[in-house]
């Protein structure tokens, strides 16, 4: 059986209903943005709750094997290709290409599942990804701490940008000599969560794949949608360049 579960992903592609999913059936970890180092985010809280020093990437690792694997040994992980970045960054993983797999052989696991989360309609994406900046709302709780605009050059930044952290990923998967075990596409994804799961628990080599997916806990996650009328709005205006 592996141990190491990895959503390598970008920003508004159903990862938080996945890991959700995920977390639901209490065998293959919790894939939480852990190495998300942004001021206030996941590493932050992480290292304050587990007494974890700054900048110790091994202690990290030790810490979340215990407080975030499932009883049976699963870690799991969400990452941007940005947090490889601020790992560099931190002096925390080498230079160059192979970062991901530097990271998965420090974890001792170097033949982790991989899958691969993507958004074919990356105009909805980006008008999510804008929003979500502008409101600083990025999930179905809490209230926004402004209103979001329609801007149009904004909109056509953040597709731009989101299109070349889809690539930044194929080119650090090649580096790192990685072929993703699953490749899940957010607009298939929603509407095939179960499947999507036991694909996870098989590639995972879980004893009891079947069993696994249908004993977890349904009612535990329930994201909501973000999308509504203002996103509708946003989209028809940018399609009429307007």
């Amino acid at each position: 059986m592996k141990k190491l579960l990895i959503i390598c992903t970008s920003p508004r592609t159903g990862s938080s209903m996945l890991r959700g999913d995920i977390r639901s059936t209490r065998a293959m970890g919790d894939p939480r943005e852990w190495f998300n180092m942004s001021r206030g985010r996941r590493y932050h809280q992480s290292i304050k709750d587990w007494k974890v020093p700054n900048g110790d990437l091994d202690a990290y690792l030790d810490a979340l094997k215990e407080h975030t694997a499932t009883r049976n040994g699963v870690v799991g992980l969400k990452l941007f290709e940005l947090h490889l970045s601020q790992l560099v960054r931190k002096g925390m993983l080498p230079k160059g290409p192979g970062r991901l797999r530097a990271l998965a052989e420090r974890f001792g696991t170097p033949d982790p599942v991989i899958i691969n989360l993507t958004r074919h309609n990356k105009l909805r994406q980006a008008i999510s990804f804008n929003r979500a900046r502008q409101t600083g709302k990025w999930g179905t709780q809490g209230e926004a701490k402004q209103q979001d605009s329609y801007d149009r050059a904004a909109i056509e930044a953040d597709l731009l940008e989101l299109i070349e952290r889809e690539n930044r990923w194929d080119r650090e998967f090649e580096a790192s000599g990685y072929s993703p075990d699953l490749d899940l596409i957010y607009e298939i994804l929603q509407h095939e969560r179960e499947d999507a799961l036991l694909r996870i628990a098989r590639a995972l080599e879980l004893p009891d794949p079947e069993g696994t997916v249908a004993a977890r806990d349904v009612e535990e996650n329930r994201l909501a949608r973000q999308a509504d009328h203002r996103t509708e709005t946003w989209v028809n205006r940018f399609i009429r360049w307007s």
